[in-house]
């Protein structure tokens, strides 16, 4: 994998270890982690998810509205993920464009703790058949660049198995 980022570089190669924890000097721990492709639903679905969470008094990460000035913004994404008890996937059509969303989506598995699938304009059968399927071009942009070539596998397979959990279809939404 290649990376101009250290910061890039540990988060992509990250080895969660299961354990529930906050940043260091800070006593933020998220309920729910909300993964999403940000140009497809961060300002309709996803922003209104977050809000009426918070509404409920449930703590959610969404990262436009967490980020912390100076701290690693990888780094803070690893530790809402680990330290969130759900996490919400919202799958998009362009959702497997995003490196980030995949290796969130790795991250989410790895946890072991509850994933809620939304499925925002796709099905569940699109992450089964991915060679076939609306995320076939994207998966084949991945592979011309070469970038992630050893990560490819695993995410087909995370998109695979997490296209059999009990999920929420979303089709037309404003």
């Amino acid at each position: 994998m290649t990376s101009s980022s250290s910061s890039h570089h540990a988060f992509f190669d990250i080895q969660p270890d299961g354990i529930r924890r906050t940043a260091e000097g800070s006593s933020k721990i998220f309920d729910v982690f909300i993964n999403h492709r940000g140009p497809d639903c961060k300002d309709t679905l996803a922003m209104q998810l977050y809000n009426l969470l918070k509404e409920l008094g449930i703590r959610a990460f969404l990262d436009s509205e967490e980020k912390e000035l100076g701290v690693s913004f990888p780094s803070t994404i690893e530790i809402a993920i680990h330290s969130a008890s759900a996490h919400v996937a919202i799958f998009s059509k362009r959702y497997v464009e995003s490196a980030w969303c995949l290796v969130e989506l790795l991250l989410m598995l790895q946890s072991r703790f509850k994933i809620i699938p939304v499925f925002y304009g796709v099905k569940p059968s699109d992450l089964r058949y991915i060679e076939k399927g609306v995320y076939a071009d994207a998966f084949g942009k991945h592979e011309e660049k070469g970038k992630y070539m050893q990560k490819l596998k695993e995410w087909k397979e995370a998109l695979h198995s997490i296209s059999f959990t009990t999920s929420y279809e979303i089709n037309n939404f404003k």
